[in-house]
């Protein structure tokens, strides 16, 4: 799991998620309220608004985030944090506690999992 995460705001300008996303070289960011976790924002999202034309100054993360989020809680076993990356498609995975946004499990989390707990998986010595 990945800590701090890197988030937006609800009133954040696709303009500027995009700006952070580069920064980053993040593909997603969480959009919290008060470290609630209210959607999610992908740079596939952004190439949309992109496509159909809109205004990526003025279209705000409350308008076009993913609301239909999983999330994990942080006292979670990691294979079934595992499966649902899989099983759902999805590349980011919130960790919650008590409500709270505290960590987000990637892809690359995973794999970094396979290579320490099976060092035979490994090309680097």
């Amino acid at each position: 799991m990945t800590t701090p995460v890197v988030c937006s705001s609800p009133d954040s300008s696709a303009h500027d998620i995009l700006k952070k996303l580069e920064n980053c070289n993040f593909t997603g960011l969480p959009i919290v309220d008060d470290k609630a976790i209210l959607g999610i924002v992908s740079e596939k999202d952004i190439i949309q608004l992109f496509l159909q034309g809109k205004n990526l100054r003025s279209i705000l993360a409350k308008d076009f985030m993913e609301r239909n989020i999983i999330t994990a809680d942080k006292n979670s076993y990691v294979l079934p944090s595992v499966k649902a990356l899989i099983e759902n498609q999805i590349l980011r995975l919130p960790i919650t506690y008590q409500g709270r946004l505290v960590g987000i499990l990637t892809r690359h989390d995973i794999l970094k999992i396979i290579l320490d707990t099976n060092p035979e998986f490994s090309i680097i010595s």
